[in-house]
C-alpha cells in the first residue's frame, strides 16, 4: 500500500514542496479560496500534490469545493488541471462535480474520459463506467487503457451480482476491492485504527492486496468500504457471518470520526445481515479505553456482556446484539466465532459445568 502515514511522509517529502503546499494553503485560505487565485496557484499544486500527506489532504478538499461553487468563470485548461489533481487525492465525488460544472461530462478528451470512468468505477457507478469506457474506446479504439478499465468494470459487476451493495442517501457500502488500495490508504493513515481494530500495518500496497483476498477467501467474511455520497470513501466495515452468529467491526477516517457515519454504516450492515442473510445475534469486541466506540456499540443497541477474553486480551470488553439469552450460550458462541475467524481471543469463563454448578457459601 502506498504509504499516507504523516511519521513517514514526513521524511520523504521534499522540503520545498512541503513548503509550497502549506504557503499556498495559507494564501487560498486568507483569500477566501477565491477561484482565481486558486487558479493561479494550480499548476504549483500540482507539482506538489504527489506528495500530499494524509492528515493535510482534507482541509484542501474542503476548500476546493469552496472553489467549486464559484468556479464558473474558471478556464477549460484550468478545469483539466483540477479534475487531474482531483485524481491523485482521489476525491471522485469534486472530480465528477467539477466536470459536470463545466459541461466537460461531454468532453471526448481521452484523457477527461479515462478520469470520469475511474471515477465512477471508484464510487462503484458501474453502468457510468462502463458508459464512459465505451464512449472511449470508440473515439480511441487503440486506448489499451480504457479496454483494461472496461474488463475491470465487466468483472466487478459480476462480483457485485453476488455481493451486492447496500446503501441510503448519503451512504453506500460497496464491497472492499482492489481498486479501493489507494483510496483505502488516504483514510487508513492514522496508526489508531490499526491498532483499536487489531488490524495490519501495511508495508506496500501488495501487502494490501494479499490481505484483502485473505478476507474474501474466508467465504463467510465480507468487507465493505463506506462511501459518502460527497466525499467518496471515508472508512470500512466488516461483518463474518458464521451460521446465523454475526461478528462485525468497523472504521472511519479521522477526518470524518464523529459526525455518526461509522453507526450509520454499521445499521445499514446489520439490517442487511437480519434482513436478508438471517442473522440472529451479532457479536462485538472493544478496548475498555475506547469510549467513543463504547457509546456508539450502545447507541446501536449492543449490550455489553459480563464476561471478557481471557489475558492477554483481557484489556477489551465484549458485546452483543440479539434477543436475550444465557451468558453460556453467548459464550459458546464467541467460542465458535473466535474460532472461525482464526483469531487468538479466547473468553475468559468457567466450563459449562462450572456455570451450572450451584453456589455454596
Amino acid at each position: 500500500m502506498r504509504s499516507k502515514t504523516p511519521e513517514t511522509d514526513a521524511a520523504a517529502v521534499p522540503v520545498a514542496q512541503d513548503a509550497l503546499l502549506a504557503s499556498a494553503f495559507e494564501q487560498l485560505e486568507a483569500e477566501g479560496w477565491s477561484p482565481q487565485v486558486f487558479a493561479a496557484r494550480l499548476p504549483g499544486l500540482w507539482e506538489a500534490c504527489r506528495t500530499q500527506r494524509a492528515d493535510r489532504r482534507t482541509p484542501w478538499l474542503a476548500g476546493m469545493r469552496e472553489v467549486a461553487r464559484r468556479a464558473w468563470a474558471l478556464p477549460e485548461t484550468v478545469r483539466d488541471a483540477w479534475t487531474a489533481l482531483l485524481a491523485e487525492w482521489a476525491d471522485w465525488p469534486l472530480l465528477l462535480a467539477v466536470a459536470a460544472h463545466g459541461g466537460q461530462a461531454d468532453d471526448p478528451s481521452e484523457r477527461l474520459s479515462q478520469r470520469l470512468a475511474l471515477a465512477h468505477f471508484r464510487l462503484g457507478n458501474m453502468a457510468a463506467a462502463l458508459s464512459a469506457c465505451r464512449r472511449n474506446l470508440l473515439l480511441h479504439p487503440a486506448s489499451a487503457w480504457s479496454l483494461e478499465l472496461h474488463r475491470a468494470c465487466v468483472e466487478w459487476q459480476t462480483f457485485l451480482d453476488r455481493v451486492p451493495p447496500i446503501e441510503d442517501e448519503t451512504l453506500r457500502l460497496e464491497p472492499l476491492g482492489h481498486q479501493h488500495c489507494a483510496d483505502f490508504a488516504w483514510q487508513y493513515w492514522d496508526p489508531d485504527i490499526a491498532r483499536l481494530c487489531c488490524l495490519p500495518v501495511f508495508g506496500d500496497d501488495a501487502a494490501w492486496h494479499r490481505w484483502l483476498d485473505e478476507c474474501w477467501g474466508y467465504g463467510d467474511q465480507r468487507l465493505y468500504a463506506v462511501l459518502h455520497r460527497d466525499w467518496g470513501f471515508v472508512g470500512s466495515v466488516s461483518l463474518t457471518l458464521h451460521g446465523d452468529l454475526g461478528f462485525f467491526y468497523y472504521w472511519i477516517g479521522r477526518d470524518f470520526q464523529g459526525q455518526g457515519l461509522g453507526p450509520a454504516a454499521v445499521r445499514l450492515l446489520l439490517s442487511d445481515a437480519f434482513d436478508r442473510h438471517g442473522m440472529r445475534a451479532c457479536y462485538a469486541k472493544v478496548f475498555e479505553h475506547n469510549v467513543p466506540s463504547r457509546r456508539a456499540l450502545a447507541r446501536l443497541g449492543f449490550e455489553a456482556l459480563d464476561f471478557r477474553p481471557a489475558p492477554p486480551h483481557d484489556d477489551e470488553l465484549l458485546y452483543r446484539l440479539g434477543p436475550p439469552q444465557g451468558r453460556w450460550d453467548s459464550a459458546e458462541a464467541l467460542h465458535e466465532l473466535f474460532a472461525r475467524m482464526g483469531s487468538q481471543t479466547r473468553v475468559a469463563v468457567p466450563s459449562r459445568g462450572a456455570l451450572r454448578a450451584p453456589c455454596h457459601a
